[in-house]
């Protein structure tokens, strides 16, 4: 076992997807984007022939990873900041998971494209945004959002291994933690499309996923102290969703709150809430959502404050619904 930090998972989960098949290269190469460039200064120095920089120009080169995968590579495509996304709209959303279907399977897009997302102190509108739930209407698309060094490691390999494209949320703030978790020095695979129950509990279930985990958690372990056992469900997976263990840990707590970075409405926690209505499961009381308000990010750092979610606010929740 080795102790890693989430930024040194990611580059560890690719290095070892490269080291393992080298078919699998890199368009863009900046895992850390532009908060931290010197990240992927060990991918480079070890993989110069396999990644390859990019100019500012993502809807092309997403294009030209999508006939990479095509024609049998494994391309990862890091396009930094979450917004640059919308600047290869067409080809993500579009293009790359249509392929597959329109031709019966005979065409396989092992494409991942990773991002990382998310409110991040003084973003703005532009640099905050969070697409996920806009991915998740994409047939086609799988979207993994992992939050531990952990799953990261044991994920990244199997999305590789599929035939169809896979968005990569990651949420810029995990990178930026010293907290450590050990895994395995030997390859190992998380299961794609299987959430993760972070912290078992009996009274009440929070369903989380990005950055919302660790705030969750945190939440948790303070309505212990008051009494009240939460249990933590950690998506990890957003396309296919793991609908299941959610439905059968609200159904054994009989109370829920979703917590979820994504604005108010049609966000992931609108999709989650839904599930539970449409199954009829049988809530001691109604649900609780934190979300955002349905606003553009400010660049504030006051307004940007009042509008994250917080610690407290999970927890507010979590008392709304035991109390």
């Amino acid at each position: 076992m080795v102790a890693l930090t989430f930024a040194e998972a990611k580059i560890a989960a690719v290095a070892a997807a490269m080291r393992h098949d080298e078919r699998v290269v890199v368009f863009g190469g900046l895992f850390g984007g532009h908060r931290f460039p010197t990240l992927s200064a060990p991918l480079i120095r070890e993989f110069p022939e396999r990644i390859f920089p990019m100019p500012i120009a993502e809807l092309g080169y997403v294009g030209a990873a999508i006939g990479a995968a095509i024609g049998d590579l494994k391309p990862i495509v890091t396009m930094g900041t979450g917004s640059f996304l919308f600047e290869a709209w067409p080809q993500i959303v579009l293009e790359a998971p249509s392929i597959y279907y329109m031709t019966a399977g005979q065409v396989k897009v092992p494409l991942v494209v990773h991002i990382m997302d998310g409110i991040r102190h003084a973003g703005g509108a532009q640099h905050s945004v969070r697409p996920e739930a806009m991915l998740m209407q994409v047939p086609g698309l799988q979207i993994i959002s992992p939050t531990s060094p952990y799953d990261l490691m044991g994920m990244l390999q199997p999305v590789l291994d599929s035939e169809r494209p896979t968005i990569w949320v990651e949420h810029v703030l995990l990178g930026e933690t010293d907290q450590t978790e050990e895994v395995p020095e030997t390859s190992f695979s998380v299961p794609i499309g299987k959430a993760a129950i972070k912290r078992p509990g009996t009274d009440v279930t929070v369903v989380a996923h990005g950055i919302a985990v660790p705030l969750s958690l945190m939440a948790a372990a303070e309505a212990a102290n008051e009494g009240v056992s939460v249990e933590v469900i950690d998506l990890r997976t957003l396309a296919p969703l793991d609908r299941e263990s959610v439905l059968g840990s609200a159904a054994r707590t009989r109370r829920l709150v979703i917590v979820d970075e994504s604005s108010l409405t049609g966000g992931v926690a609108a999709e989650i809430a839904a599930s539970v209505a449409e199954a009829g499961v049988d809530l001691a009381k109604p649900l609780k959502r934190v979300t955002l308000p349905d606003v553009p990010i400010p660049l504030s750092p006051p307004l940007e404050s009042a509008i994250s979610l917080t610690e407290e606010k999970v927890l507010a929740a979590v008392r709304a619904v035991t109390q």
